[in-house]
Order: C-alpha cells, then structure tokens, then sequence
C-alpha cells in the first residue's frame, strides 16, 4: 500500500505540473507551486524502501551521502524536490509584493512550509542514520545532529525559514510550533520558549502541547509532562496524548525495577496507553511502543 501512495502522489505531482502552465497569474501559480511542495514535503510519512526503483539526483551526492541507503537518498532528493518548490513559491510572492496586501502573509506561509520540508529531510537523514536505535549508544536527534554536519545544515535552514516567517506574520502559531521543533534538536530551553508562544497564540492547538509534554518527559520531568497531557485531553483526541503517557509508564516501570509485579503492571498499562493511540490513529510510534511494551511484560505474549 505504501509503494501505492507514492504511486498516486506521483500521479498528483505530475497533473499539478501539467496545470502550471495554464495559470496566467502568479497568485494561482504560487498555490499550485505550494502544492506541489506540500506532495513532496508528505513523502517523509512513506519508508524508504518503496524509493528504491526511483530515480536518483547527483546533486544529494556528498561525503555523508556515502553513508545512506540508496533508497533513503532517493527518499531524500524527492523531498528536497518540495524545498524548491517552496522557494519558487516565496519567490512569487515577493514578486508581487508592492501590488498585494497580502503578501507577507504568502511569503510568510512558504517559508514556514519551508522549514518543515528541511526538517522533514533532516529528520529521514537522522532516522536512517541511527537515530533511535538504541544499544547503549547516543542517538537521539539531538546527538544524531551533533555528530552530523549534513542534518545540523537542513536544521539550521530550517530555523532560518521558521524565523523568516514569524518576522513576517509574529501571530503564526503553527511556525511557532514548527520553529520549537526545529530548536529542540539544538536548544531545548529555547524550544519550550516556541512551543509556549504558540500556545499563548492559539490555546486550542494541540501539536505545542503535545510537544511541551514530550520535551519534559525526555528530560525527566514526568510529574510536570503528566500534568501537560491531562491539559492535552481538553484540547483534543490525539495519539499523541496515549503515546506520551506510555512513555511515562515505561519511565515508570524502570523506576520499579526489583520489584517484579509493580514494574510489569506499569508495562501493561503502558501496551494499553499505545493500544489506545491506535485506537485513535495508525500512529507508527504508538504501533513500535506497543509492540515493545507487549514483548517486555510478562502477559503481553501471545496476545
């Protein structure tokens, strides 16, 4: 099914392209440029592996390139193909700026996008990299970045982007967000600084929230990150609030090594919390956290 949702996000690709040139105006022309960006920027959601009979650009090839599978820099260049794109789209936009009020607000917009395709590349590269895979080893994205000058470059553009387009529109909470993200792989004071402007933005949106009570959980603090996901419930029904949750329980379950019983029942509250995310959405964290989970506790096999 995933080498089908390429299939059709090539077909898309390939009619916006076709309708391009039928637009006379550069504001009809800068919404299917930022489309298209948007098609290129979905296919980080895909795996690498349904890239490997797709065509490959020299232009990705460098000294760390070397290091990635030929299907994830294939994933790579087609995502980077939306990085263009959404340059192409601010371009439009500036183009008519003196004539249209709305244009920092279009600009803004690209390079918001913009900063979510670069870090969209940043986080496939980091990912294929090894980040995640545990073993002792430090491979978060915040240490993949120290050790990689390639995904600390996208990350670094992709504040830049991020920046551009809150100096243009201050009252984009979605940049702000998208800006804390970007700044959690690099500074994660500053990161909460962005998650909590967006939320002062728009108190209803549920990605900062989400992402504040993540940011506390990695760093310790499940009492407050707790607290965070309960405030997320009132907001919105999002697998994310589970998945936060089962993190904690795992927290949870460490703490309570030695004493058997109380470390597996926080392991199976923990299976059920990511069994509730997919309840909500196919979510692939919630689908590794149970699976993890289910093989960890003790009655978690065989169901």
């Amino acid at each position: 099914k995933f080498g089908l949702c390429l299939s059709h996000l090539q077909k898309g690709i390939d009619r916006l392209n076709s309708l391009s040139v039928q637009f006379s105006s550069s504001e009809n022309f800068y919404c299917v440029t930022k489309l298209l960006g948007d098609l290129y920027t979905f296919a980080e959601s895909l795996p690498s592996y349904v890239f490997i009979l797709s065509s490959f650009s020299e232009e990705t090839h460098d000294d760390e390139s070397t290091f990635l599978s030929h299907e994830v820099q294939n994933q790579m260049s087609f995502i980077a193909k939306g990085e263009e794109a959404y340059m192409m789209a601010q371009k439009l936009a500036e183009i008519e700026g003196d004539s249209d009020e709305d244009y920092p607000y279009l600009v803004a917009s690209a390079s918001s996008d913009l900063g979510t395709n670069l870090l969209a590349q940043a986080r496939v590269c980091s990912a294929a990299l090894g980040e995640g895979s545990g073993g002792g080893t430090k491979t978060s994205m915040f240490d993949m970045a120290a050790r990689s000058g390639k995904i600390m470059d996208l990350i670094t553009r992709s504040i830049n982007s991020y920046t551009k387009a809150i100096d243009l529109n201050p009252h984009d909470a979605s940049a702000w967000n998208g800006l804390g993200t970007a700044l959690a792989t690099v500074d994660p004071l500053l990161s909460q600084h962005a998650f909590c402007r967006a939320l002062q933005i728009d108190k209803m949106l549920a990605d900062p929230l989400s992402n504040v009570g993540m940011m506390y959980a990695d760093f310790g603090k499940t009492d407050t990150s707790s607290e965070v996901l309960d405030a997320l419930t009132q907001v919105a029904d999002t697998p994310l609030m589970w998945v936060g949750r089962g993190l904690l329980l795992e927290k949870s379950s460490i703490e309570w090594k030695g004493q058997e019983g109380s470390s597996e029942a926080c392991m199976i509250k923990a299976a059920d919390a990511y069994r509730a995310a997919l309840q909500i959405m196919q979510n692939p964290a919630a689908l590794m956290g149970l699976s993890l989970t289910c093989r960890r506790s003790y009655n978690g096999f065989g169901k």
